[in-house]
């Protein structure tokens, strides 16, 4: 992999191209925004969280943040994995999730979707990432980010994040064809989406599959796997670290190598030991503290975190939660589980 600029000077690139870090990078899903005031205070003035998607200045201020609040070693774009998803032609707001005005459950629902154009079509996240490029400190990297095509059709099939996503299961059993018409949509918009951030000057992109785990092996293997491999072949050429999350998948994890991601985030409930014997000794891991864990007393983080660091001690590892981190979760105790990073490793 080619190594940009910023690779030797931040710890994050480092450990993605398979370096070991002592002390390991840490940053957080879900950091830009939800625990931070000054994003609510931000998002009650303007009045919408659309509002600060689409607003470059607004979602580059929101993107940085956590780098000066919380000490994080990457940014990641504030953004939605819905936001492609209007320009594809299907309306939706946030309540505070997406929710559709017409869920796609059919061919000819399918046949409306157009593929994008993301230059073209979103000119505003390209803005939104030049601006943050242009201030971050030399050493922070910008993750950009998509949803995975599994996990924005069950979205798109049920209308709205229910956690029972029974309508994709019976389009994927009822009407193959019709699911692979969605996916291969799903999977251009994904590339182009993606392409269009690393040219705009993200440093490695994460693609989120949260609903992957609802797939048995076998569904797995036949229907999202060919979707994976094209998206992460076609990014290939544009020599950045790619990050595969994915939720509820300790089934899954023998196959996860045949993605052709380089990285691979895995949810709390999978032990890290068990992946990497898997996965490998030389394969970048991200995660995995139990988001909840974070409402524990300040002891307990500590002692959860340095559990994980001795889990990972002389792997390749990024320090990050399992899931998203709660919006009710005490900014005091992220601050904790970071500093336990900086701090225990070193003695281990």
């Amino acid at each position: 992999m080619k190594r940009s600029p910023k690779t030797k000077s931040s710890i994050f690139l480092r450990a993605c191209a398979g370096e070991i870090m002592n002390p390991p990078p840490v940053w957080i899903m879900r950091q830009a925004g939800r625990i931070l005031k000054p994003y609510q205070d931000l998002k009650n003035r303007v009045g919408s969280i659309e509002t600060l998607f689409n607003t470059p200045e607004l979602a580059a201020e929101v993107t940085i943040m956590p780098v000066h609040m919380l000490g994080v070693d990457a940014a990641i774009l504030f953004a939605d994995i819905f936001t492609p998803i209007a320009p594809m032609g299907c309306e939706f707001r946030f309540q505070p999730g997406p929710v559709l005005s017409c869920p796609i459950r059919s061919r000819s629902a399918v046949n409306t979707l157009r593929t994008i154009n993301a230059e073209e079509d979103l000119p505003h996240v390209d803005e939104t990432i030049r601006l943050v490029r242009s201030e971050l400190p030399a050493e922070i990297p910008l993750i950009g980010f998509a949803g995975a095509p599994i996990t924005l059709a069950t979205y798109l099939t049920e209308g709205s994040g229910k956690r029972d996503f029974t309508q994709f299961l019976r389009l994927l059993n009822s009407e193959p064809e019709t699911t692979k018409l969605l996916l291969d949509k799903l999977t251009e918009v994904a590339i182009s989406y993606l392409k269009m951030q690393i040219a705009a000057g993200a440093e490695a992109i994460q693609l989120f599959d949260t609903w992957i785990g609802q797939l048995s092996y076998k569904q797995f293997e036949d229907v999202a796997l060919p979707y994976l491999q094209r998206i992460f072949s076609e990014l290939t050429e544009m020599q950045v670290p790619t990050i595969y999350y994915t939720n509820n998948s300790g089934h899954l994890l023998p196959l996860l190598p045949q993605t052709g991601a380089k990285v691979f985030s895995l949810d709390w409930r999978v032990s890290i030991t068990h992946a990497r014997q898997l996965l490998g000794p030389t394969c970048p891991i991200q995660g995995n503290l139990d988001p909840y864990t974070l409402f524990a007393t300040h002891d307990t983080i500590n002692q959860a975190t340095a559990e994980l660091l001795n889990e990972t001690c002389g792997t390749p590892h990024i320090v990050n939660l399992g899931h998203g981190v709660h919006p009710e979760t005490p900014i005091d105790s992220v601050r904790t589980m970071i500093a336990a990073v900086r701090g225990l490793q070193k003695q281990i």
